[in-house]
């Protein structure tokens, strides 16, 4: 609750929450449109094969997307941890009758929280562009339903709690925000760019399509995109991508929980 009041209050976070999807879909998206690449007379089904079911390239980007800001979202997540150690407070929380483990999870808990409603809200817009004119949306399978929705949801926040945990624990690891920065800047372009978040990994050199079918972000769009688009080949069945995520998720919650018990009782 600490965590998510210090995001709601400060209003400059959520005029970005607000406006950085639009940014990202209207000028990243709507400046792509790779279906135009394609001969005159070329069957629509040719681009569906090679982009996931997707009709058009915004719309496969936008699936991709909305892993791209749950990774975004939660990779600054640990942050609020440097600055607590910074100023005192995570020594008051150590020396507090709560469990050690309660310290990440209640980090993690947040940044997923907040990496959802980023989800919902590049979600809406990207299908709210449909009826802007001039602008294109993004568009779902006519068999798209709720239980569609539901997977979609739930490999979203699987591969939120996934990052978050993978944060938190580094944010728990190093001493200073300069630190935390540079692992931080190191880790979030390779795993957005080899992955199949923005381009398919066919069109990738074989050694990158290896690292990036292991992806875990490509796990969450590639079944992302089974769901809206009802693709027929994807890279792994949706319940293989879902299995995957929940492995990592609880993991890296696992992981997170050990390191936040050994670094606070060591000091």
């Amino acid at each position: 609750m600490r965590e998510l009041k210090h995001w709601y209050r400060v209003k400059i976070q959520i005029f970005m929450t607000l406006i950085q999807p639009i940014v990202w879909l209207a000028l990243f998206g709507q400046a792509f449109n790779l279906s135009q690449l394609l001969p005159p007379g070329t069957p629509p089904s040719v681009f569906e094969s090679f982009f996931a079911g997707a009709p058009d390239y915004f719309s496969y980007m936008a699936v991709g997307m909305l892993g791209v800001m749950a990774l975004f979202t939660t990779m600054f997540g640990g942050m609020s941890i440097v600055w607590d150690r910074r100023f005192g407070f995570l020594n008051k929380l150590r020396a507090a009758p709560i469990p050690r483990g309660a310290i990440p999870i209640s980090r993690i808990a947040a940044s997923t929280i907040r990496a959802m409603v980023q989800v919902v809200i590049i979600l809406i817009i990207a299908l709210l562009f449909a009826y802007i004119p001039g602008l294109t949306g993004l568009s779902v399978s006519p068999a798209f339903n709720a239980m569609d929705l539901v997977g979609l949801f739930v490999v979203m926040l699987l591969l939120a709690v996934a990052f978050a945990s993978l944060f938190t624990t580094i944010a728990l690891a190093v001493e200073n925000q300069e630190t935390l920065f540079g692992v931080v800047n190191l880790l979030n372009l390779p795993l957005m760019f080899a992955s199949a978040a923005l381009f398919p990994t066919s069109m990738m050199p074989d050694w990158l399509r290896v690292v990036a079918n292991y992806n875990p972000l490509t796990l969450a769009v590639d079944a992302a995109r089974t769901f809206i688009f009802h693709n027929p080949n994807p890279l792994y069945a949706p319940w293989i991508d879902i299995v995957g995520l929940l492995a990592l998720a609880i993991f890296m919650t696992a992981l997170a929980v050990v390191v936040s018990r050994k670094l606070m009782s060591a000091k």
